[in-house]
């Protein structure tokens, strides 16, 4: 079973969302059996670098989609890998937090404009395109407490 993991970069962790992040990929991992782990090793880091950690110490078959280039619609960019992950993947699991850390600086928007109405709310992350790309695919939210 191939999961993809996908989600945000690691600006928007703490360092408790990231060990809530990290705990969220391996109850994943072996809920669904998984024999491979896809990624789309954001050059940002993050949850996919974590999840690719993980797959590396359970010696998990990886299957990473780097992007070529940092831009979305450009070829190689993160458009074409986000739908690679979501096209090998038999299910991916998006893991986002529930709200910024204090002090982040990054874009921010009022919510998940991708999982409007479908999800409880989230900060935004590409994640949430890849993931409604797939066939198959759930949503780890992480919270602060």
């Amino acid at each position: 079973m191939k999961l993809g993991v996908v989600g945000h970069e690691q600006a928007k962790f703490t360092e408790l969302t990231e060990k809530k992040a990290r705990e969220e990929i391996y109850k994943a991992i072996a809920y669904f059996e998984a024999t491979e782990l896809v990624s789309g090793r954001c050059p940002l880091g993050g949850v996919d670098i974590y999840a690719e950690e993980i797959a590396a110490e359970l010696g998990l078959k990886m299957t990473v989609f780097a992007p070529l280039v940092n831009e979305w619609g450009a070829p190689g960019g993160f458009r074409e890998r986000n739908l690679k992950i979501a096209n090998h993947s038999d299910i991916v699991q998006n893991v986002v937090v529930e709200k910024l850390p204090p002090g982040y600086t990054g874009m921010e928007f009022e919510d998940c404009y991708h999982c409007r109405g479908r999800n409880p709310l989230h900060v935004k992350s590409g994640g949430c395109w890849t993931a409604w790309k797939c066939k198959d695919r759930i949503w780890s939210i992480i919270k602060d407490d």
